[in-house]
């Protein structure tokens, strides 16, 4: 027989192998903004799903969805998005997502569940690269760290106080920082490489990182004012935080590029791939809940 339960911090602890690293933490600290739902069959955990909603609690995101292997087939993955998405709705949710990662066995299987649900068709959004920093040393583009004097590259910990009004007024005032790339909305950072980069003391770009774990490193955010994208002012950047990297010997890079940004995602394509040991694509589709609220 099996049963479903909204889990607390508590009872959640079995549950910590069926979901990412960097979402265990999530598992303790669950209730209005993360939820958690929890499979149990013969007395046993054998699924779990996991979201957490946005600031105002209008909107969720699953992080992720998982049943043990033997377990599979039964029904499982189709009843914890079904109670997950009446939770969400009970408490008010309008809408939630969900990104996943194409290549693998589980994305065909999780898009059959999305169609059951009525879910948006899954559309693509990002290239995900992944390699090791002495491969990606390999690549041409890596001899060229020379910047005009103009251009200043500094680590992104020394952000004054200053630069964080000045990008907080540019992001909220001006066009030319796309609303997906805004450096502050990235923090906390990966403190080693990412770096940020001047002209004539102006904040122009950025490559902000993040430590997946003590051997990879995540290129999140990257973006320089489009003037410059045409020159190129971007690959030193990328130059010194793989450089940083390397000296530390954290062995492992992840690059992330959203589609919509032709120029970076042209770079990776034509000037990275060939130094990635594979690549990916991470799709989305999202369900709304006003339905499931007015029912």
């Amino acid at each position: 027989m099996l049963t479903l339960e909204r889990l607390n911090s508590i009872t959640a602890f079995p549950y910590q192998a069926f979901t990412f690293p960097a979402f265990r933490s999530h598992l303790q600290c669950l209730g209005t903004s993360c939820i958690a739902i929890g499979a149990v069959k013969e007395g046993c955990p054998v699924g779990l799903i996991l979201a957490e909603l946005s600031a105002d609690l209008k909107r969720a995101e699953v992080r992720s969805i998982f049943v043990m292997q033997s377990a599979r087939n039964q029904g499982i993955g189709t009843a914890l998005l079904g109670a997950l998405e009446q939770s969400l709705a009970d408490q008010g949710c309008a809408e939630v997502q969900l990104v996943y990662m194409t290549g693998k066995p589980s994305a065909s299987i999780l898009e059959r569940l999305l169609e059951k649900y009525c879910w948006t068709v899954p559309q693509t959004r990002m290239l995900v690269g992944r390699s090791t920093i002495d491969r990606m040393a390999q690549a041409p583009w890596m001899a060229q760290s020379h910047l005009p004097a103009t251009f200043t590259i500094f680590p992104w910990d020394q952000l004054t106080h200053e630069d964080r009004s000045y990008l907080q007024h540019q992001q909220t005032t001006a066009t030319w920082i796309p609303s997906d790339l805004a450096p502050l909305e990235q923090e906390p950072i990966e403190s080693l490489n990412s770096l940020g980069v001047r002209y004539q003391e102006t904040i122009v770009g950025w490559v902000i990182t993040h430590r997946l774990n003590p051997d990879t490193i995540r290129y999140t955010c990257s973006f320089i004012r489009a003037d410059f994208q045409r020159r190129g002012r971007i690959i030193p950047l990328y130059v010194e935080a793989i450089r940083r990297q390397a000296q530390a010997g954290i062995r492992n890079g992840i690059w992330t590029v959203p589609l919509r940004h032709t120029a970076m995602f042209n770079f990776v394509q034509n000037r990275m791939a060939p130094y990635m040991t594979s690549i990916a694509l991470t799709k989305g589709a999202t369900k709304s809940l006003s339905s499931e609220q007015s029912g």
